[in-house]
């Protein structure tokens, strides 16, 4: 019996189901695949929201297991040896007596007054020193001599150290400047320091210093030893030396060189 081909859309739906149906064994597989990747990046992408959102403690709270609080203290398990110290047979003990002392008040400074400067307070001090570096160098001592030059003294108020000429010229004590001047007559270049040596008031006059050498003023204290200007050959002067002067509050000049060898130490 010869069967012809059917027509219309119910025959052509059959034979379109006929020939596109998947065939079982190849394509499911592939298909079953997909979506289980797709359930797989989608759950890790979960997973990496949830890391990234939750904050720490809020995962941890749930943590049933008892902890350590980080911010609770730690612990102190550090253990000291007591020291010991032998001591050899022939040690002796022996008690130290207790020394005495006395306290005693400072003593008051002394308030000088002076013309250019007004009340001057000076503290007493101990440190004295040579006015220059080399004191073994001396020309005129202090007393009776020969006059050296016209209009000189017979009678030397002064000593006279030549230690050459530009050599700084210093302090013999801590004290006040009560007298800086370029224009100190026959002293030419003239520094004046009051000092309180010993309870004592002293004064201290370095002249015939270079011209621009001054490094203090009035009213300045200074320390021993703290320059005040260089030697030099300034007002009536027969070359480069300091002559230094030295009086109390009478004002009468006195032997600084023995005074100085006296306290120089």
């Amino acid at each position: 019996m010869t069967s012809f081909p059917q027509r219309g859309r119910r025959a052509a739906t059959r034979s379109s189901a006929r020939t596109t149906a998947p065939r079982r064994g190849r394509i499911l597989p592939r298909f079953a695949a997909r979506q289980a990747f797709s359930v797989i990046a989608m759950a890790f992408t979960g997973g990496m929201i949830v890391a990234t959102s939750v904050p720490a403690l809020a995962i941890t709270a749930t943590d049933v297991e008892h902890r350590a609080s980080v911010y609770a203290p730690v612990e102190d398990t550090v253990t000291f040896t007591p020291q010991t110290v032998e001591v050899g047979s022939e040690a002796v003990e022996s008690t130290l007596a207790i020394e005495s002392y006395d306290v005693h008040k400072a003593p008051p400074p002394i308030v000088s007054e002076v013309a250019s400067v007004g009340a001057v307070s000076l503290i007493e001090t101990g440190a004295v020193v040579w006015p220059v570096q080399n004191p073994d160098r001396r020309s005129s001592g202090f007393g009776p001599r020969s006059a050296p030059c016209a209009g000189c003294s017979t009678v030397h108020d002064g000593i006279d150290f030549n230690p050459g000429d530009g050599t700084p010229v210093m302090s013999i004590a801590d004290g006040v400047v009560v007298l800086a001047t370029e224009g100190g007559g026959g002293l030419g270049v003239n520094v004046e320091v009051q000092h309180n040596i010993g309870g004592e008031l002293v004064t201290s006059s370095y002249a015939h210093m270079q011209y621009g050498s001054i490094a203090v003023s009035e009213g300045q204290r200074v320390t021993a030893g703290q320059q005040l200007g260089r030697v030099g050959t300034t007002g009536q002067s027969t070359g480069p030396h300091l002559h230094l002067e030295m009086f109390g509050t009478d004002g009468v000049r006195f032997d600084g060189f023995a005074w100085l060898v006296a306290r120089v130490g």
